[in-house]
């Protein structure tokens, strides 16, 4: 008898264990399920929309084994344009750049945004 109530109680626990390790899971996929459903994601398509461009105009104007030198006011942007063009092969340096880069925010541009380049300025 003692036993059986011992594994009853073992299980018991195990079960209890094991509920209270799925809850984090649970409430992730029910908190995502709910942002789906209701589009709670829907405001960030715009900025993943104007990174993929920028992302694919660095690519575009930039010729290989250009190096580029980020020159935007807005730090932020600065950390994106440096990742952006890391991702696409372009090395990032601060002194001696092949190229400028600069973004413009238009909202006649693509996607709201502008991807310059340009020599820079020797001297």
């Amino acid at each position: 008898m003692v036993r059986r109530l011992l594994r009853l109680l073992v299980v018991l626990l195990c079960a209890a264990a094991l509920l209270q390790a799925m809850r984090p899971a649970v409430f992730s996929a029910r908190t995502g399920a709910k942002d789906v459903v209701t589009g709670a994601y829907a405001p960030a398509a715009p900025i993943r929309e104007q990174l993929e461009y920028i992302g694919a105009e660095l690519a575009r104007q930039v010729p290989s084994g250009d190096r580029v030198q980020i020159v935007d006011d807005n730090i932020e942007w600065r950390l994106r344009l440096t990742q952006l063009a890391t991702m696409h092969g372009i090395p990032v340096v601060l002194a001696g750049a092949d190229l400028e880069v600069r973004l413009e925010f238009d909202q006649a541009a693509p996607h709201g945004v502008r991807v310059t380049t340009r020599k820079p300025a020797t001297g």
